[in-house]
């Protein structure tokens, strides 16, 4: 029913059947292939209002990322790998071994014996209706979504910082003012203010800041 292809390796349809509606692929990613096509091979068959929704997963099969959908109308789709680290792997892989336990991923359960490679993939595949699928974005979809949702907060705060510059420059041009209209308010006849006036406009200030009087500054 379906066919996987990561390029450069052939087309494969070893699909594992899980259950009447849940199916994986499982695939070693040595050369860190960057995406995958998955396509129906039997599309007059595959019930309308029905879909093949795409999750994959690395080690140890517990973090499944939905990818996509195929369906008869769609019948097939190409998916963007995303990134896991090989260290994330590594880790997830000696911790998985360590513990020595049955992964259910609800696709496949692995055989404790087995070894599996740090770089293996799976493809799960579940039947879903078209409401189910409408429910879910992509892993693609909401890491853009995330980016702009980041991009439109960091333009907020700009703009929050630029409003706060601009309002602290109003109260510096309005505490400079008030400062020389009071100085200039002891000028004398030949145009000179005796230095003192300047300690009683900060004593003043000083007072009004503290009785919370700075009305105008505002």
């Amino acid at each position: 029913m379906f066919a996987l292809v990561v390029p450069p390796y052939p087309v494969n349809v070893a699909v594992q059947t899980i259950s009447p509606t849940k199916y994986c692929f499982q695939f070693e990613n040595r050369i860190q292939a960057k995406e995958f096509t998955l396509f129906l091979t039997d599309i007059p068959n595959f019930t309308l209002g029905y879909n093949a929704a795409i999750y994959l997963a690395y080690q140890p099969f517990t973090d499944w990322k939905y990818l996509g959908f195929i369906n008869s109308n769609k019948p097939s789709i190409i998916c963007k790998i995303p990134t896991e680290t090989l260290d994330n792997n590594n880790n997830n892989n000696n911790n998985n071994n360590n513990n020595n336990n049955n992964i259910n991923n609800g696709f496949i359960n692995n055989n404790t014996n087995s070894i599996i490679p740090t770089e293996i993939i799976q493809i799960g595949i579940s039947i879903e209706t078209d409401l189910e699928i409408q429910s879910k974005p992509p892993i693609e979809q909401q890491q853009q979504q995330q980016q702009i949702t980041s991009s439109s907060s960091s333009s907020s705060t700009s703009i929050n910082n630029f409003i706060k510059t601009e309002e602290f420059k109003q109260i510096a041009f309005k505490l400079c003012d008030n400062l020389v209209n009071y100085i200039l308010s002891f000028s004398t006849s030949n145009n000179t203010v005796p230095s003192s006036s300047i300690n009683k406009w900060y004593e003043n200030f000083q007072k009004k800041l503290k009785n919370d009087q700075l009305d105008f500054l505002k």
